[in-house]
């Protein structure tokens, strides 16, 4: 605590954030004004100033309107490359990661999920990564899912200029999915000569060793009306191995608590009742003492039978110590990623008015990753007949003296052949052709592009349930005194191969092959856009130029997901993606202006409406209307105040439409049955037809101030509150049974109980169910310490995000606010980035603190339900040395890149599943120390 603390304090000193508020460029403001203070701050100013000579304006992300000087209401964040690599020079999504609003960003690491393995989805204010719109150069980037989500490390890092964060709705200007924001990643189009970068990174243990590459090139020709560019990087990770950390290795999970206590305790050396090698629960037909007889008895390599150690506390799935299977063992902390991305461009200029350009691109990503055994638990065990050929004598014998037991249950998580593991293939291209120019005043460009996303998803050593089935009841064929299945004594030519359940390493080869298979998805994803658009000024107005922004846009979405034959039987027993296909076309048409009200009078410097109205026509719900209207009111130069009114939209994606069904596993507490926690309960999951668009309210009001008697400060602070009607979402499995239990009649019909009123099985699709509201404030802090010495400068950053609410409501339950959870949910009410960057001569010397304040481990759940109630805020400081070589062409640079200097343990908060997981590996920092070093040169 004392550590955190420190870290605290220091963080709170390094005042300061990236605060690019306005689509001028820095040198457009006079010194001192308020313009000045939205533009790029001073430290981007380093990096874009060359490349501004080469282009026009530097035109922010908010708004359609390019016009210099407008300041658009919606606050915008603004990082230039050199930022990112200094927060994070591993990935896009790492460096973009650091920003609290985007922390909840996917990844590799674990707990990811095994659909869209090795990818990163930016998820802005933890809204879910399909309500953030992800865009290039202000155009649409083909899906890498079938969710709709941009896999953002595909896109051309060395060629990225800048990257502008909308944290406000934005779909009456860019569209559908715009709910929680924008991220629009700007290339640098004009960018000649030659550069690139090499790292290389290990983390403090040896492992996560990481290889990154980066080329980028640039020239003009035809004097100078022909510009080409070419990009290409290569990442690879190798991870971190399941348990490579001690806290990692603990069997940190929660487990049913003794009577009068807690329901639910967090705990330590919790395993999931039976073994590798089988262990028996249980004898069937007997009376219930000789039943009992059986109980406890497993069995070590070889068959060998000894009595099963339960472990200091037992219930009926689970049990601290002893013999059992500690499932933390059975996952990677972070999975393995490998791709590579490529990217071209040429541009023409046709007249000194006119050009066409061309754009493609191609990006693969590959990852392999455990996620489970073929397990076999108490809710799909394993019949052992009492005639089984493989029977150990000692048990043979105990069946001789006890005739009414019939059969055995055992329980067995099989290792043989492997763990199973998922494999993602991953493969995306996408072309462009476009032409911009201006007529008459006016500015027009309009583009059309096509893109394809090739996915295989593999399970390997995935078990077919029909033939274990067959293979575990082995007999000895009478005719010949073979072991053989017993449905080959009927069906010879059925293949079977007997499988042998008692002891680890029994089963032989042929077993094991007729057993495993692979379930395969090979999904395509292609997305088709056409879209025009044109903007200029209207006339002048009595306060500046009414400007406006009009165009269209037609996109057409398909996705289609094939599988290999026993998945469509459901036959086995992970997944069993079903296949489907599905395509939706979207036609839409939009208008935004600008106008300036107030022009030069007192407490009215400058007052501007901004408007946007869009109209959206899906081919799958009809048509919705989006709109937008803000006002920006300078009362003098130092401050300026904003504020914007929106309706957004998100329309489903083709998953949640057309989904025919995937089977995953769950782990429930049920309140039915005295909160009883069973873990491989199976839940599938289909898509609807029938959704609608998700529409949201949202109000930002915010303020930007730099003082005149303070050169170099600037400070930004913006309240928003977004309520999202007709939410699209599925209940989880939890969230299911709790709302059932608090009488809510829908949700109980997507449960499926036995004859002992025991869970059997979950379904859940997609409605526009429920309301989903969150608010909070964003507090942005710049300062530039003057030295009178030009070689050195010191820039204080710093983001700080506090969310008040996030609140989701089911009708029939009542409103569950999920802020300031931070065990179950990655929803802090606290997060805050903050950086100092120093700089003297050719040194240069970056230090980060990223803080994730305490919270709630889950809101639901009071003392009686759980005993883990609070969880401690965390603190990671980074630091990066780097040195630059001048005179080597036109600059290189070496760095040394340290993440998590202090080597923190992320905190003590259990993920409620399944398989254990230490702590919130969405929310927590999971590698430890890390060590980059890089070079960095351009010709």
């Amino acid at each position: 605590m004392m550590r955190v603390s420190l870290l605290a304090g220091v963080a709170i000193g390094f005042v300061a954030v990236p605060t690019a508020y306005a689509q001028s460029t820095a040198a457009d403001a006079p010194q001192g004004s308020i313009d000045q203070a939205q533009g790029t701050d001073e430290a981007a100013d380093q990096l874009v100033a060359p490349q501004q000579s080469q282009t026009a304006d530097i035109v922010v992300t908010g708004s359609r309107i390019g016009r210099s000087g407008f300041t658009t209401p919606t606050p915008v964040t603004v990082l230039n490359a050199d930022q990112l690599t200094k927060a994070a020079p591993s990935t896009i999504a790492d460096s973009l990661r650091t920003l609290p609003a985007l922390t909840a960003t996917s990844g590799p690491q674990r707990a990811s999920g095994t659909q869209g393995g090795g990818q990163s989805f930016l998820n802005l204010r933890n809204l879910g990564a399909t309500r953030t719109l992800t865009l290039l150069d202000g155009r649409r980037f083909v899906a890498a899912s079938q969710f709709g989500t941009v896999d953002v490390n595909l896109l051309p890092s060395g060629l990225i200029q800048r990257v502008d964060v909308v944290t406000g709705g934005a779909s009456a200007a860019y569209g559908s999915d715009a709910v929680a924001g924008v991220v629009n990643f700007i290339l640098d189009t004009k960018y000649e000569g030659l550069k690139g970068e090499v790292s290389s990174g290990i983390s403090n243990e040896g492992d996560n060793q990481e290889l990154r590459g980066t080329l980028t090139g640039g020239i003009s020709l035809a004097d100078n009306r022909l510009h080409l560019l070419a990009s290409a990087e290569y990442y690879r990770n190798k991870g971190i191995l399941e348990g490579e950390r001690d806290w990692a290795r603990r069997g940190s999970n929660l487990i049913n608590g003794p009577a009068g206590g807690p329901a639910l305790i967090a705990a330590e050396d919790v395993r999931a009742i039976g073994s590798y090698g089988g262990m028996i629960t249980t004898g069937n037909g007997g009376t219930a003492a000789q039943n009992a007889l059986f109980r406890g008895l497993q069995f070590d390599p070889g068959g060998v039978v000894r009595p099963y150690d339960y472990g200091s506390y037992t219930t009926a799935t689970q049990q601290i110590g002893g013999d059992g299977v500690n499932t933390e063992l059975l996952q990677e902390i972070n999975r393995p990623l490998e791709r590579a991305a490529f990217f071209g461009r040429a541009e023409y200029d046709l007249t000194d008015s006119w050009s066409i350009f061309g754009e493609a691109s191609y990006g693969t990503t590959s990852t392999r990753y455990s996620t489970s055994t073929n397990r076999h638990l108490a809710t799909n065990p394993i019949t052992i007949r009492r005639d089984n050929a493989f029977l150990p004598d000692s048990v043979q014998a105990m069946l001789a003296a006890n005739p009414n037991v019939t059969s055995l249950t055992m329980l067995r998580w099989s290792v043989e052949g492997g763990l199973a593991d998922v494999a993602v293939d991953t493969d995306t291209d996408r072309y462009v052709a476009g032409f911009k120019g201006e007529l008459g005043g006016l500015k027009i460009n309009g583009y059309y592009q096509h893109g394809r996303t090739k996915q295989r998803t593999d399970v390997i050593n995935n078990e077919i349930t029909a033939n274990f089935t067959r293979a575990v009841d082995a007999v000895v064929n009478p005719a010949n005194g073979q072991i053989v299945c017993r449905s080959t004594l009927t069906n010879p030519n059925d293949g079977c191969a007997p499988f042998n359940v008692f002891g680890e390493g029994s089963p032989s080869d042929a077993a094991l092959a007729y057993t495993r298979g692979t379930s395969r998805t090979d999904s395509t994803f292609k997305e088709d856009v056409a879209a025009i658009n044109i903007s200029g000024t209207l006339f002048e107005g009595w306060a500046g130029p009414i400007s406006f922004a009009t165009g269209g846009e037609y996109r057409k979405e398909q996705a289609q997901l094939s599988v290999d034959d026993i998945s469509h039987a459901g036959g086995f027993l992970f997944a069993n993606p079903q296949p489907w296909s599905g395509n939706y076309n979207v036609k839409e048409g939009y208008v935004e202006t600008v106008i300036p009200l107030l022009k030069d009078l007192p407490f009215a410097k400058d007052v501007e409406f901004n408007g946007a109205i869009r109209y959206t026509d899906y081919s799958t719900s009809g048509g919705v209307t989006t709109w937008k209207a803000g006002l920006s009111w300078t009362p003098f130069d130092s401050l300026r105040l904003r504020g914007t009114r929106s309706r957004d939209i998100r329309a489903p994606n083709l998953s949640e439409l057309f989904t025919s069904g995937r089977t995953q596993s769950a782990t429930v507490v049920d309140p039915f049955m005295g909160n009883v926690r069973t873990s491989g309960i199976f839940i599938t999951t289909t898509g609807n037809a029938n959704l609608q668009p998700e529409k949201a309210d949202t109000l930002t009001l915010g303020a930007v101030y730099q003082p005149s008697f303070v050169p170099g400060f600037s400070i930004s602070a913006d309240y928003y509150d977004i309520k999202i009607n007709d939410a699209i979402g599925s209940l989880s499995a939890q969230q299911g049974v709790d709302q059932c239990f608090a009488g809510n009649q829908l949700a109980c019909g997507f449960i499926t109980r036995d004859a002992a009123g025991n869970i059997a099985a979950l379904t859940a699709y997609p409605i526009n169910l429920s309301t989903l509201e969150t608010n909070g404030v964003d507090v942005e802090l710049s300062y530039r310490v003057p030295f009178a010495d030009d070689t050195t400068s010191l820039s204080l950053r710093s983001v700080i995000s506090y969310v008040g609410k996030l609140a989701t409501t089911t009708p029939g339950s009542p409103s569950i606010d999920r802020a300031g959870e931070v065990g179950i949910n990655s929803n802090p009410h606290w997060r805050f980035n903050a950086q100092a960057d120093f700089t003297r001569g050719n040194f240069n010397w970056f230090n980060q603190v990223r803080f994730i304040g305490g919270g709630r481990y889950d809101n639901t759940k009071g003392p009686a339900a759980v005993e883990l109630q609070d969880i401690k805020p965390q603190a990671y400081w980074d630091m990066r040395f780097a040195y630059k070589f001048q005179d080597l062409g036109k600059g290189a640079e070496m760095y040394l890149n340290v993440q998590n200097v202090l080597n923190q343990d992320p905190p003590y908060a259990p993920g409620d599943g399944s398989i254990a997981v230490a702590t919130n590996t969405q929310l927590y920092d999971t590698f430890g120390r890390v060590f980059r070093v890089g070079f960095r040169f351009n010709f």
